[in-house]
């Protein structure tokens, strides 16, 4: 299971990318980011796969 509970991710410069994200994904779901461009979509998945902090 991946989980997010209020997870935020500012960057150095004061940007602020994801702004308290809460989801939960079981084993064997499907899970999507929809949404317009410059919301945090590619941001929360880089978290998600740690490839950012």
């Amino acid at each position: 299971m991946i989980t997010f509970e209020n997870v935020t991710k500012q960057f150095p410069d004061g940007t602020t990318a994801v702004s308290e994200v809460d989801f939960s994904v079981n084993k064997g779901e499907f899970f999507v980011l929809i949404g317009p461009s410059g919301c945090g979509k590619t941001t929360s998945l880089k978290m998600m796969n740690r490839l950012i902090r």
